[in-house]
C-alpha cells in the first residue's frame, strides 16, 4: 500500500519534503519545530513512533521506516562537474 511507511526509506527525507513543500499555499513557511510536529503526527498515525514521542533532528534518524530495506542504494561511480561521486 501506498503509504508513508513505504514511501520514503528514510524518516529524515520525510521531514525534508515535509519542511520544503507545506503548507500548500505557502511552502517551506513552516519553523523546524512545526515540522517535526507534522513528521510526529504522521508517524504516529502510521505506528511507526508511540504517541507522545519527542520527534527532534536526534531522534528522527533513529526512526526505522519499515520498507527501508527494499530500496537499492545507488552505488554507481561517475562524474558530476569534474568530481568523482560515489
Amino acid at each position: 500500500p501506498r503509504t508513508i511507511g513505504n514511501y520514503w526509506p528514510y524518516a529524515t527525507t520525510l521531514y525534508d519534503y515535509i519542511r520544503r513543500a507545506m503548507p500548500f499555499t505557502a511552502p517551506g513557511s513552516l519553523s523546524s519545530d512545526q515540522t517535526y510536529a507534522v513528521v510526529a503526527f504522521l508517524l504516529n498515525r502510521e505506528g511507526l513512533v508511540p504517541a507522545g514521542a519527542v520527534i527532534d533532528a536526534k531522534s528522527l534518524p533513529a526512526v526505522r521506516m519499515p520498507a527501508r530495506s527494499h530500496f537499492v542504494n545507488d552505488d554507481r561511480r561517475g562524474s558530476l562537474g569534474g568530481k568523482t561521486v560515489r
